[in-house]
């Protein structure tokens, strides 16, 4: 920036009026376009490390591109064209350090890399100019490029071939615009910095002012160990330093001195990462105080941090872009400084937290927050947040009657005065007080019915000025609005039930009679209606547009005055007023829409104004907007409260604008396809396209959906959606005229982007086929004519035919039956097999487990004869002799044997034939161990059925290993079991 003034003048008090005039006129040439917000009420939009998808660290921006954002990022360079950011890597895979963009081209510095990025080819790939490889023949290997530039528009002239300057600790220098370098200055250089006319670059000992040309204009020695991050110089050629921790420092043509102050003294605790001139002051980014403005770097105040909602105090850089709104890169992500945002946070409800439901801003300056805590009161914007006593809960309406402050809330309703709230209307809650044609008399509209309430203006305490007559008898339901027709007839809408016309009998304190109206009476359906008054006279949002009672039908019909030239009459609506000076404000769940008409006798052809509220979402359905005096209106939200400006309210001009900035054709492993003349031509066949839609536009970043629709096959949009990445399938052969547009709001109607598909014919489509296909046509009709008489003499021969092909069906179905009869008679044999086998394996079971019990007690008999052959004499042991060998032949079960294997054989076929073909050397005592295994028995029940000891077993088992040739590893009854 062009800034002329002296420094040392600051720190005369007489000369402070004429240093702010010259700094306004000179930021104001250098500013073609900036916000009108004040520094302190600007809305800020977040981008996260998890919206970006990059890493924590953001060190640098690039906003002279219109269509992109470019961020330099610890994880790569980040993209954003105002729908979605994308992570590119650096050709080298380095982290990106520094950027800066002009025009179509990106520059971009990293660890040991330089390069350029058209802008233009990143609809089909990202391609980079490397300038790493020319930059080292010159200069010689170097490390972290941090600083990148490129000239303002108005100095462009001046930096003749060169595009960007760029600094590492090496060395500086520049490039053109096709990548050529030029080497600057040699290092090491210890920081860069923009000053108003070229770059500053310090070393170990000067700081070296150098021109856009390259010409180096000044060299000023220093002699202090501190990092400038900031320079301004003055016409009469003295600087101004602002260091990363030592504060301040100027230098007046002989020395440098420190430029103490409140600002130095907080910089010095704080310290400085970047610095940002706006129209009249300055916005300096710390290192751990978020971001601060000065006028004169003398007194600051501290604009953002993360007790204002900025996501970190860590501010790293900042640039202001064509719409006048600040980009900030910082520790944790980027958030945008919107100051051509409609919505703006009152002076000192920055901290707020709790949900705003209802506002008053008295003639003296006082003011009064009504809360879901209760209500809060400011002497002015200055003073700081006093809650009312007394008061507590949602306040729902807060409205100055008679001089006095009624505050109404979700347990009743009161005055408040000299900060002390004094309830009128206690134990149940109230929605808000109306007054009446008899000015002695109000009336409450309350959770539950109506109470009146008698004004007595000569009391001086608030419980005798307000007196509660009590609840009109007769009517029970939540009376939200009010509205008095005439003296002794009210009406009170209910959002669901309808609306409700009350003869009221305000002597006796009751209701005389009660007319309801609801969907029988014309109100569209579904009902949620909200009455309210509208130049004097009554009207009701409803979900179909607006709607008026008719007094000849006694019936509500569609509003038929001059507004269904700007509002849809079939969208829902929750809230329409005119302020004092006539104009039309109007709300649905999701915006406000702003109609100058300056009173409905006036009507030229006003423009509809619209602000959004998907970043301010309000907690109740606009029940308690307040209109301001300055024009303004303030509006509660979900965290406190928002002044609105119809001064920076949106209309279609200032809409944004959608861009389709790639599209992929699905079918051919996702390809590009380029636009030509706003068309694309596609082959014969069934196409789906995917559209990327971009369109940078800084107050709409983050916030802005799309919609779509095929023309020619039907006038409906599609749904809102916030996925620019929109899919067209099923796209077949002709013309398709496809159209785009972002969606802001229902009554905000955003330019269309317009695209003709146009998918070829398929070849039998095309005029010469069709015509061949009717000569084709025509021979066949000839040909048809010509064989009729031959298809009737044929009849009888088909008739024939048809007789034989009917017989052979007839024995096709038979042999299907009769296969299907053998199919079932198979599957019962097998059924009966199966059964049978199961049978005599039960059969085999039980067999064997006889011959094991036999065997077991042929063998305690042997065993017990044996224990009485020792107490026999020795005469008598002959015979005894003969009966244990007798016993012993007989326990070998040898004549059992052979019908077991039989019925073993039944069960197990083939078992023993396998066996024997494999091991033929097996003996018979082997093939009854191999029998008895798989019949899965243990060693001692084999033992039993052989009538031999446990011990014989075992070596029988080894020996049968050996035989068949089993290692140590294979199981034996395992392999036995398998065979």
């Amino acid at each position: 920036m062009i800034v002329s003034i002296n420094f040392r003048s600051i720190l005369k008090p007489p000369a402070i009026p004429l240093i702010l005039l010259t700094l306004l006129a000179n930021i104001a040439i250098s500013f073609q376009c900036l916000g009108n917000t004040e520094p302190y009420r600007a809305v800020i939009q977040h981008f996260n490390r998890k919206s970006i998808g990059g890493g924590a660290h953001c060190p640098y921006l690039a906003v002279g591109n219109p269509k992109h954002i470019a961020v330099a990022n610890n994880l790569g360079l980040l993209l954003f064209d105002g729908n979605e950011w994308e992570l590119l890597d650096l050709p080298n895979g380095a982290q990106a350090r520094s950027v800066a963009s002009m025009d179509d081209l990106l520059y971009c510095g990293g660890q040991g890399f330089v390069g350029i990025l058209n802008f233009d080819s990143l609809s089909t790939k990202t391609e980079w100019v490397d300038c790493t490889p020319q930059i080292q023949a010159n200069s010689g290997p170097f490390e972290d490029v941090w600083r990148m530039f490129v000239p303002p528009p108005h100095q462009r002239e001046a930096a003749k071939e060169f595009a960007a300057v760029f600094s590492c600790r090496q060395f500086g220098g520049a490039l053109d615009s096709e990548g050529n370098y030029t080497e600057w200055m040699k290092g090491p250089i210890r920081n860069a910095a923009e000053w108003s006319g070229g770059i500053a670059f310090q070393s170990a000992d000067s700081i070296h002012l150098f021109d856009w040309s390259g010409t180096l204009v000044s060299k000023t020695p220093i002699t202090f160990d501190w990092k400038m991050e900031g320079i301004i110089r003055t016409n009469d050629e003295q600087l101004l330093i602002l260091t990363h921790q030592s504060g301040l420092w100027e230098y007046n043509g002989f020395q440098w001195q420190s430029l103490a102050g409140d600002l130095d003294l907080h910089l010095k605790m704080t310290g400085v990462n970047c610095m940002e001139a706006r129209k009249d002051h300055w916005l300096i980014g710390t290192t751990g105080g978020g971001i601060v403005s000065t006028s004169d770097f003398r007194a600051f105040r501290t604009l953002y941090s993360i007790d204002s909602d900025l996501t970190s105090n860590s501010v790293l850089d900042m640039k202001t872009d064509a719409s006048g709104n600040i980009w900030v890169g910082l520790e944790g992500g980027v958030d945008v400084l919107k100051y051509n945002w409609p919505h703006r946070t009152p002076i000192g409800l920055e901290k707020l937290q709790e949900p705003g439901y209802s506002s008053l801003h008295l003639a003296n300056g006082k003011r009064f927050w009504g809360t879901s805590r209760g209500v809060y009161s400011q002497e002015n914007e200055d003073e700081p947040l006093e809650i009312v006593m007394g008061t507590s809960g949602p306040t729902w309406s807060l409205s100055e009657q008679k001089g006095d402050v009624w505050a109404c809330n979700h347990f009743g309703a009161g005055v408040i005065q000299n900060g002390q709230f004094y309830e009128i209307l206690p134990g149940i809650g109230v929605w808000k007080i109306w007054p009446s044609t008899d000015p002695t008399l109000w009336y409450a509209g309350t959770y539950s019915g109506i109470f009146q309430i008698k004004y007595d203006p000569r009391a001086r305490h608030p419980k005798s000025r307000w007196l509660n007559q009590g609840k009109l008898d007769g009517f029970d339901e939540s009376a939200r609005f009010l509205f008095e027709e005439k003296k002794g007839v009210w009406w009170v809408s209910h959002p669901y039930k309808g609306a409700f016309r009350l003869q009221v009998d305000e002597e006796r304190h009751m209701i005389q009679s009660i007319r309801t109206y609801n969907e029988s009476s014309g109100f569209p359906a579904p009902l949620q209606i909200n009455m309210c008054a509208l130049n004097d006279s009554m009207i009701f949002a409803t979900a179909r547009g607006f709607y008026r009672w008719n007094e000849k039908s006694d019936l509500m019909v569609p509003d038929s005055s001059a507004l269904n030239r700007w509002f849809d009459d079939q969208k829902p609506y929750q809230r329409i007023y005119n302020n004092l000076k006539g104009d039309i404000w109007i709300f649905d769940h999701r915006s406000v829409g702003f109609l100058p008409l300056g009173g409905l006798s006036v009507i030229t052809e006003p423009s509809l104004r619209f602000a959004s509220m998907a970043q301010n979402p309000a907690p109740t359905p606009f029940e308690a907007i307040e209109f301001l005096s300055n024009g303004e209106v303030c509006i509660p939200v979900e965290q406190g409260f928002t002044y609105l400006t119809p001064g920076l309210m949106q209309d279609v001009k200032t809409a944004p604008r959608v861009t389709i900035s790639n599209i992929t054709h699905l079918n051919t492993e996702k390809s590009v396809l380029r636009m030509v003349d706003q068309s694309i031509q596609l082959d014969a066949g069934v196409h789906a396209l995917e559209f990327k839609l971009a369109g940078l536009n800084s107050n709409w970043a983050g916030l802005t959906n799309y919609q779509w629709r095929i023309k020619n096959v039907s006038e409906t949009w599609s749904r809102p959606t916030s996925n620019g990445r929109i899919t067209l399938s099923g796209l077949q052969p002709g013309q398709h005229q496809v159209e785009f547009r972002p969606f802001i709001g229902e009554h905000l109607q955003c330019t269309t982007t317009p695209l003709t598909i146009v998918v070829n014919s398929y070849w039998y489509q095309k005029s010469w086929v069709r015509i061949l296909i009717a000569l084709f046509s025509i021979s066949l009709v000839m040909m048809f004519f010509q064989r009729n008489k031959r298809i009737l003499e044929a009849d009888h021969m088909i008739q024939k035919q048809k007789e034989h092909e009917n017989r052979l069906e007839m024995e096709l179905s038979m042999r299907k039956s009769m296969e299907q009869t053998e199919i079932a008679l198979q599957a019962q044999k097998s059924k009966a097999k199966e059964l049978q086998l199961a049978n005599k394996n039960q059969e085999l079971a039980s067999a064997t487990m006889h011959l094991v019990q036999k065997a077991q007690l042929v063998q305690t008999i042997d065993s017990a004869l044996q224990s009485l052959k020792k107490q026999i004499p020795n005469d008598n042991k002959s015979e005894l002799d003969a009966l244990l060998k007798m016993i012993k032949d007989g326990g070998k079960l040898d004549d059992a044997w052979d019908s077991f294997t039989r019925q073993f054989d039944q069960v197990h076929v083939e078992f023993h034939n396998r066996i024997k073909e494999q091991f033929p050397q097996l003996t018979k005592t082997d093939l009854k161990l191999c029998t008895y295994l798989r019949m899965n028995l243990s060693s001692k029940e084999i033992a039993s059925l052989m009538y031999v000891s446990l011990r014989a077993v075992e070596v029988s088992r080894s020996r049968l290993r050996k035989r068949l040739g089993l290692s140590k590893e294979l199981n034996l009854l395992t392999f036995i079991q398998n065979i």
